[in-house]
């Protein structure tokens, strides 16, 4: 992140004046910052959670690739989590697995299911494990690095060996 990237002053400003940090927010023209900057603001918020978490949804869809707009989701997912809107972040975990079939390279493929499976660890081994199988499943021929840091990261999630990144903080 750049000095003039304004995540870093919404991670500050929402816990001190969510409103600033929600006009901010909308404010970020690249929806891949803004998606993330959005759901940052989404975790906080006290009673604009879904709608928030919505909106940087929508910010995804905006995004320059598949990747990012499979990737940025995990933010939403993580926020509306950590929220405790179990069903939505499960809802939107499926949109992003979904979408994340079309992610090229594997490579990226890769790194945008790891960040998934991060994101829905709190949600349960039954949501994650589909991530993980489909992580095996379209990255496991690839010998790309990445892929296979994936793959291994993700069986060690699910056994409790390794803790997801946090989102926020």
């Amino acid at each position: 992140m750049g000095a003039k990237d304004p995540r870093k002053a919404i991670e500050r400003l929402v816990k001190q004046d969510i409103s600033a940090a929600t006009c901010l927010a909308r404010s970020i023209e690249d929806p891949w910052r803004r998606t993330q900057a959005l759901a940052w603001v989404a975790r906080f918020s006290e009673h604009q959670t879904l709608q928030l978490a919505r909106e940087a949804e929508k910010a995804a869809a905006d995004c320059k690739d598949e990747y990012q707009q499979t990737a940025a989701l995990a933010w939403v997912v993580a926020a509306l989590a950590e929220c405790d809107l179990k069903n939505e972040a499960k809802r939107v975990l499926h949109v992003a697995m979904d979408q994340a079939t079309h992610v090229t390279p594997a490579a990226s493929r890769a790194e945008a299911l790891i960040l998934l499976l991060q994101a829905g660890m709190s949600l349960g081994t039954d949501c994650v494990q589909p991530i993980a199988d489909k992580l095996d499943s379209s990255c496991g021929q690839d010998v790309h690095w990445r892929c296979r840091r994936a793959i291994k990261h993700a069986q060690q999630f699910l056994a409790g060996e390794i803790t997801p990144r946090p989102f926020f903080w």
